[in-house]
């Protein structure tokens, strides 16, 4: 169960805080929800969610600091390949990029950064998919190391540039 002040992630909408937990009444009986404020957004967003269904829908606590080492290895290792076929395409990226997995959003974010790399440009929606991949990643990261949003996606980038430049000739 989640307190007020603690930082969380809602697998589609990204990181939050819970600013406190509220009782609603619902056809005759009461029910407690999370009030979450989300974080990253140009506008202030909310979201209420029953306590009861919040673990099975998938929000937890944000990555400990200890476990971004793994994110960063993700970012720059090689990339998987994703299908040809577009549509195929896009459902395996909306499942890893919903999944409510940091690891996979992060893959989704590389291979979606080589495949541009590689093609020379990404489809519409393909930049879509990956700019919602940065979102989420670059909330998370920042609420973890506990800097600005901006300064996140920044180290993203430098580090996928980093592992899609071709080695230094000795």
């Amino acid at each position: 169960m989640f307190k007020a002040g603690d930082a969380i992630v809602h697998p589609i909408r990204g990181v939050g805080v819970v600013m406190h937990i509220e009782e609603r009444q619902w056809r005759g009986s009461s029910e407690q929800y999370y009030r979450i404020e989300l974080l990253g957004r140009p506008t202030t967003s909310f979201l209420t969610i029953p306590i009861k269904v919040a673990e099975k829908m998938g929000l937890r606590r944000v990555i400990p600091l200890s476990e971004l080492k793994q994110v960063w290895r993700v970012l720059c290792a090689n990339s998987n390949a994703l299908p040809d076929d577009r549509n195929k395409r896009y459902e395996v990226i909306e499942e890893r990029l919903h999944g409510g997995d940091i690891f996979q959003v992060a893959e989704v974010v590389r291979d979606m950064a080589w495949r541009k790399q590689q093609e020379g440009k990404i489809t519409t929606r393909g930049k879509q998919m990956y700019d919602e991949g940065m979102g989420l990643l670059a909330g998370e990261i920042a609420v973890t190391r506990g800097i600005a949003l901006t300064d996140a996606e920044t180290q993203i980038r430098e580090r996928l540039l980093k592992a899609m430049s071709p080695p230094a000739a000795m």
